[in-house]
């Protein structure tokens, strides 16, 4: 088998798109040994190296004489000049030689992204050298894209808070020297950028993971009661749908919505359904998966029975309980909707990233909107105020919605321009979903389709994206009448398959596990007193030293059994994020002595130890009448299907 037969095969189960594209690259050229002003040739010791040649500059990308020797060498000098930290970048890949030497210096379970941004250097390695070590190593990505908000999100996926330390960045001064080197340096500006919010968010992000299963599990009634929304999946295939987001140009053309109600999908984020109600505009969808409570007044007293809502579980259960028209359920596929998916079948995957407005868009494409246009989508501040008149933010709680008000509360501005080259402020939040939204317009997906912004206002703009006024998007795009909520009521009507024997058999499977992780927490902390009281009453005699030894050691191997079960232990460890955190910190911070595992050092374990079992068990204990719940729940309607089965067979 050839290198890049065997390569190709791992990369694979890593990420198909890449290796699709690799293999049609093979396909045509087969094994190349130049691309661009690229080459490979023999070194003097053997193995292939690179050569850059543009008839300007001439250099190699690896020694001409001994590319491994050199590799070694360097590997082990970047390391040693890296800063501290257990996530790594490395910038530039060539033929791997180097990177595969920073991977056997590094611990095992260390994450690692490699950022290579032409994908025909990666096609070459792929070539000439075994990356197995590379395609097989756990929490290791490959990202070969010129576009930073694509690496971006890569290096986001394996960013994990509860074991971050810090992040090392590694680059080769060879590598420094190609053409496409300046995207190394923007990559890395955004992590830093991105690195520098990760301290002040780690409470949030903390809470929010425990929020959003309690959420979930409380909603988990809803899930077995609605239909998915996977029923809606190109059921407006062709269809203008119209997105509706609380910015403040809304107020520029939202009057023009009820001449449309028969012509496009409307689809309302959360907060500006009040501004649409207080206009007395009614949109056909609306949608919501913010886990906070906050967000629930949103929607508090909302009357719209006509109105479908499409909902993440996670989203406040009294945003979907007091819903007073017809529900959809989604998924954004995390946590424990990963778990929800796999046992009562897939509800219709949704992509969110930080903003309602993002899960709108991922669902107009979902549905097959075509085109997809925008409005109230400012992702800034224009004329210096935040939202459209009329949120619960001004009219409930009386707040300053406005850029000075932000200024006065220390929040960082960014200067941008506006589609109308006038320059205007917006926040880190707003420019993170500007970036991402960006990026997702070049998706394959929608390369065919017709994306506007409407907005009439706002940074809203790419190559992706023309702007141009809802008056003429209505002239020129909805010239065709159809009816929605006829269509939304059909898809409705396609129900709720879910098969109840396996939900209770993967619910009382998993009940099990939680109380057994329980236990074995309270074993855990019992370990970590008789550990402790063996430390007491070490004498220095062999007999005490063993039984120091073997308390620790008890103790240390109880971590495994309370996580033995992957999906449980997910769910578990979502929960107790500060836990976690906490006792990861704490086993960084008590670095191993020199001389051994030392008294002191298994002290130190010791209250490590402790809060790691003792968060774990109190977060698991609150998952279990969760749990319990909705095993009633599956239960009760187990047990109506039955009923009404054999009513039907009666009559």
């Amino acid at each position: 088998m050839s290198f890049f037969d065997k390569n190709l095969a791992m990369l694979r189960t890593a990420s198909e798109v890449l290796a699709d594209k690799l293999q049609a690259h093979y396909d045509e050229h087969g094994d190349q040994t130049q691309v661009d002003s690229v080459y490979v040739e023999p070194s003097r010791s053997g193995p292939p190296t690179l050569r850059y040649s543009d008839g300007e500059r001439d250099f190699f990308l690896h020694s001409p004489y001994d590319p491994l020797r050199e590799a070694a060498q360097w590997a082990e000098s970047a390391i040693e000049k890296s800063s501290d930290g257990n996530f790594t970048v490395i910038f530039g890949m060539g033929l791997g030689y180097g990177v595969l030497e920073i991977l056997r210096r590094i611990p095992q379970d260390e994450r690692v992204l490699i950022y290579e941004p032409n994908w025909q250097l990666f096609y070459l390695a792929m070539c000439h050298t075994d990356l197995s070590e590379i395609m097989t190593r756990s929490n290791t990505t490959v990202s070969c894209d010129h576009n930073i908000q694509n690496a971006m999100f890569n290096y986001m996926n394996l960013f994990e808070l509860a074991a971050f330390k810090g992040v090392r960045m590694i680059s080769n001064p060879a590598f420094d020297k190609l053409p496409d080197s300046y995207l190394f340096d923007r990559l890395a500006d955004k992590i830093r950028y991105e690195m520098t919010a990760v301290g002040g968010n780690v409470q949030t992000l903390m809470v929010m993971g425990e929020m959003q299963q309690m959420n979930i599990m409380l909603n988990f009634p809803q899930l077995l009661d609605n239909p998915p929304f996977r029923h809606l999946i190109d059921r407006f295939k062709g269809k203008p749908v119209v997105i509706v987001s609380a910015g403040p140009s809304l107020e520029k053309n939202m009057h023009l919505l009820n001449q449309m109600q028969d012509r496009a999908v409307i689809i309302a984020v959360d907060t500006a359904v009040k501004i649409l109600m207080a206009n007395k505009i009614t949109p056909h969808i609306v949608v919501t998966g913010d886990p906070q409570e906050a967000n629930a007044k949103h929607l508090r007293n909302v009357d719209l029975p006509g109105t479908f809502l499409i909902a993440e579980p996670q989203s406040p259960i009294s945003s979907v309980r007091d819903w007073t028209g017809p529900r959809f359920m989604c998924s954004f596929h995390d946590n424990i909707m990963r778990w929800v998916d796999r046992v009562i079948g897939d509800r219709g995957r949704v992509l969110v990233w930080g903003s309602v407005a993002v899960m709108a868009y991922d669902i107009a494409v979902k549905i097959g909107g075509d085109p997809i246009i925008f409005i109230g989508q400012d992702l800034s501040f224009p004329e210096g105020r935040t939202y459209a008149r009329g949120t619960y933010f001004e009219t409930e709680q009386k707040k300053d919605m406005t850029v000075a008000q932000l200024q006065r509360e220390g929040t960082l501005l960014i200067d941008m321009v506006d589609i109308f080259g006038q320059p205007i402020k917006t926040n880190r939040q707003m420019y993170s979903y500007y970036n991402f939204l960006l990026n997702r317009f070049k998706a394959p997906e929608v390369r065919e389709r017709t994306l506007i912004n409407a907005t009439e206002g706002g940074i809203l703009q790419s190559d992706e994206i023309r702007p141009m006024p809802l008056a003429e998007v209505m002239e020129q795009y909805m010239t065709e009448h159809f009816d929605v909520l006829a269509m939304l009521h059909e898809a409705h009507a396609s129900g709720n398959d879910i098969d109840y024997g396996t939900l209770m058999h993967e619910l009382d499977g998993l009940l099990a596990h939680f109380r057994l992780a329980i236990e074995n927490c309270r074993k855990g902390v019992t370990a970590v007193e008789r550990t402790l009281k063996a430390l007491e009453k070490d004498d220095d005699s062999v007999s005490a030293k063993k039984e120091v030894v073997e308390q620790y050691n008890r103790l240390v191997a109880l971590r495994k059994e309370v996580f033995i079960h992957p999906e449980m232990s997910k769910m578990v460890e979502m929960s107790n994020q500060a836990g976690i955190y906490a006792f990861a910190q704490g086993v960084r911070s008590t670095p191993l002595p020199e001389e051994g595992v030392t008294n002191e050092y298994i002290k130190s374990a010791c209250y490590h130890y402790h809060t790691l079992y003792q968060t774990t068990k109190e977060a698991a204990a609150n998952l279990l009448p969760l749990f319990e719940a909705a095993r009633d729940a599956a239960r009760d309607r187990m047990l109506a299907t039955s009923s009404r089965a054999l009513e039907l067979v009666a009559n």
